[in-house]
């Protein structure tokens, strides 16, 4: 239901939360997509196995941390050392990477370093944006998790156009220069996301909704400007009573501001509970987790394998492209469906059953003989629809856990799905160590 209370929404406002859902992800995401960098100058560690479990030690640690001790960091604080941090490291890494020789121990050490304290950074990134986006209506949260997906399939788009724009001889240099473009444009997005995150606590909007979602005291407020105009003489029927009944009313009134004050601070010591939070969504935090468990099953590993078309060196990207695209539009689409858990269980299931068709898949095209063609049509729709459903996922899981919470605790209950979301693509990446053995045992 609408508040009537609340300001306008405007145009930048969506914007606004665009660039915070590509914020929230953008730091990891770049350096996962620009993985051929870091293979090239540490093929001895594997970064396709071994960043992205590195990266989850502090990420997950620290998220659970923040679940249960939320004064740690103010929201501010903590989303500016997401931003800066993510900045830092995509500057710290490469540069590291390439300085210190291929292969070398020192290389090894510090670059294994740097990737697990971007954990931290990425936890602060993420924790912090699902925080405070959890605090304003499903217009809002749809928007953000749009710009989660547009996040995705903007890298892709870039790492296309690299790949077909710098062509050297030289292969070092060409990875060089490739990654520093790469890596380049993702720091100034997040530059940009960091300009609008300064201007969105001064935008009337976002502070009445951040208010409204992180205080207990929104009726504090209420009293505090009902006593002020009565004492003021603003309000309309202060006038028409006599002094004393002004005084009477003011009293009355300061008796209930400390009541509320007093109940309010009551509350306070029940809300910040991850297990009071837990008990009220907890149904909604399973599916949020299991959406990306299925998702990290199956890709990138499983869906990447697969041949399309016969495309040499486009080939992952034009899948992770695909499944990129589709799952922004899911995000988008959210709105225009019921709003409901039966939905979200119901894709759930569908997309439990995308992990034997993709296999399978995999199975025809390399050991029953079945045409390229047909293989290569297959995995592109069900990549598409891995993609789609896990946008829709996303965002409705996100959608529901707020409309279901009261507004005192829509930080908390944010910060929870966020931290479900991460916890989720990290079970996932270990079962894909089984999907990866069977992909492996079809090819023998």
């Amino acid at each position: 239901m609408d508040d009537p209370a609340a300001p306008k929404s405007k145009c930048i406002d969506k914007v606004i939360f665009t660039f915070f859902g590509i914020a929230s992800l953008l730091g990891w995401n770049a350096l996962l997509t620009e993985l051929d960098f870091f293979y090239y100058f540490l093929s001895d560690i594997n970064p396709f196995k071994s960043f992205s479990f590195m990266n989850y030690v502090l990420n997950i640690t620290f998220q659970f941390v923040l679940l249960y001790k939320k004064d740690i960091f103010s929201l501010f604080t903590e989303l500016m050392i997401g931003i800066i941090g993510s900045i830092f490291f995509l500057i710290a890494l490469p540069l590291s990477a390439m300085l210190l020789g291929v292969n070398t121990m020192a290389n090894k050490v510090i670059s294994s370093l740097l990737v697990v304290l971007m954990g931290f950074t990425n936890a602060c990134a993420s924790g912090g944006f699902f925080g405070y986006t959890g605090c304003f209506p499903l217009e809002m949260i749809v928007s953000f998790t749009a710009g989660q997906g547009i996040s995705g399939i903007g890298l892709n788009i870039l790492q296309f156009i690299v790949i077909a724009s710098v062509k050297i001889e030289d292969e070092k240099k060409q990875f060089i220069v490739r990654g520093w473009i790469f890596f380049g444009f993702s720091i100034l997005i997040l530059i940009v996301c960091l300009i609008l995150l300064l201007y969105s606590y001064k935008d009337e909007y976002c502070k009445y909704y951040l208010n409204k979602g992180r205080s207990p005291g929104g009726v504090i407020e209420k009293s505090e400007a009902k006593l002020l105009k009565s004492m003021t003489g603003d309000d309309d029927t202060s006038n028409n009573t006599n002094e004393s009944g002004k005084n009477q009313q003011i009293e009355t009134l300061d008796n209930d501001y400390k009541r509320e004050r007093e109940n309010d601070i009551n509350m306070v010591k029940v809300v910040p509970s991850f297990a009071y939070v837990f008990k009220k969504i907890w149904d909604i935090e399973v599916m949020a987790c299991f959406c990306y468990v299925v998702t990290f099953i199956l890709f990138p590993n499983a869906c990447t394998k697969q041949k399309v078309f016969n495309i040499g060196e486009y080939n992952s990207v034009t899948i992770i492209a695909i499944y990129n695209a589709l799952d922004t539009v899911g995000r988008y689409i959210v709105n225009c469906l019921p709003q409901n858990k039966k939905l979200d269980f119901g894709i759930l299931i569908g997309r439990i059953v995308l992990i034997f068709t993709i296999i399978f898949n995999y199975y025809c095209q390399v050991k029953l003989g079945t045409s390229l063609t047909t293989t290569s049509i297959l995995i592109i729709i069900y990549s598409a629809l891995l993609g789609v459903t896990n946008g829709i996922g996303a965002a409705l899981t996100f959608g529901l856990a707020s409309k279901n919470a009261e507004d005192e605790i829509k930080e908390q209950v944010g910060n929870s799905i966020g931290f479900c979301c991460i916890l989720g693509i990290f079970i996932g990446s270990v079962l894909a160590f089984g999907s990866g053995a069977i992909i492996e045992a079809i090819e023998k």
